[in-house]
């Protein structure tokens, strides 16, 4: 899987518009010609007004194919962009790829209004990290290898789930995305304290990553009930 990583920021108090018409028109528009959504969070603490959207493709020409197609949709030019024209302030695209231990999802449709599935979409908090690298060779790689052996099961350990990594192919490079998902606000104080506390992060995973990392930004993000949740 590729994946076209998306940054918009929208102008200020156009969040639940522009989510709306995501979910009535975006979404399906996308569906119908083959395109998985992968991911989709709007910021609550950090960078405000932010929206990001991952789109999932099978490969770099199903991406070509795929995107020609939505643009060719009529609904695409004729309701989509009309109903989110003046929305988007700036825009900020890359092409992703995602490491075996990462998570690949299927299609997903919104859940059920009022039902525990919507209820639990809704109530949980996503730590959205995005990091760059030095510029020594094999720094990601180091980094993905430390990650997938040491810093994923600790985080698994204390309840902590994997709702997406990603790292930067075309766009700001070297760059990581991962986006790790809590069961709410409290979930995510209370483990993040756990996996501090944990001999193995600070014996075994900061020893492996330390002096990879250039510039870290982190961000606290909700998502929507149309979007997928880490199992």
């Amino acid at each position: 899987m590729i994946y076209d990583f998306r940054e918009y920021i929208l102008h200020p108090g156009g969040t639940n518009d522009y989510m709306e018409g995501v979910r009535e028109l975006g979404l399906p528009i996308r569906q119908r010609h083959g395109v998985t959504l992968s991911g989709w969070y709007r910021s609550d603490i950090g960078a405000l007004n932010q929206v990001v959207h991952i789109w999932g493709y099978e490969s770099l020409k199903h991406l070509n194919e795929a995107k020609a197609a939505v643009y060719a949709d009529p609904d695409w030019a004729g309701k989509y962009l009309p109903r989110n024209r003046g929305l988007v302030e700036s825009q900020k695209t890359y092409l992703m790829y995602s490491p075996s231990f990462a998570p690949v999802y299927p299609v997903h449709g919104e859940a059920e209004p009022g039902s525990e599935d919507a209820k639990k979409r809704n109530e949980m908090v996503y730590d959205f990290r995005k990091y760059t690298f030095t510029d020594e060779p094999g720094a990601v790689p180091k980094y993905m290898a430390a990650v997938e052996e040491v810093g994923l099961p600790i985080r698994k350990r204390h309840g902590v789930k994997l709702a997406g990594w990603f790292y930067s192919e075309i766009g700001d490079l070297p760059q990581v995305v991962h986006i790790w998902a809590f069961d709410n606000a409290q979930h995510l104080i209370d483990a993040k304290a756990a996996v501090a506390a944990d001999p193995d992060w600070s014996g075994k995973y900061v020893p492996r990553v330390s002096g990879l990392i250039t510039a870290q930004n982190v961000s606290l993000m909700m998502s929507a009930d149309f979007a997928p949740v880490p199992e």
